[in-house]
């Protein structure tokens, strides 16, 4: 689907995280995802319920971000009570998947 992963992001999809990058993939289907330049990818996990909610926004800053795709997830493992991706738009890769601190 055209997304390069950064060595943060392979990391995860190498070590049980895979399935969040196949949302992040399967989400260039909708649209407003496909053209935004910048999307912030948050993975919120309830650790007691294990089960969690996945959200991209255009990162236009919490209060006044728009919500591009959100997806609730039944049931994960995902130890992290929270995580963030940025994909940013690169005129020569296409986009590119990070961890925040790889921005």
């Amino acid at each position: 689907m055209g997304l390069i992963l950064t060595d943060g992001a392979a990391y995860l999809a190498r070590n049980g995280a895979a399935w969040l990058l196949d949302i992040v993939a399967s989400a260039r289907l909708v649209p407003a995802v496909r053209r935004a330049e910048f999307e912030c990818w948050t993975l919120r996990v309830d650790l007691t319920k294990q089960c969690a909610e996945v959200v991209c926004t255009d990162g236009n800053g919490e209060r006044e971000a728009n919500i591009l795709y959100r997806q609730h997830l039944d049931y994960t493992d995902f130890p992290l009570a929270e995580l963030k991706l940025y994909v940013v738009a690169d005129s020569d890769l296409g986009k590119v998947v990070m961890l925040t601190s790889e921005y």
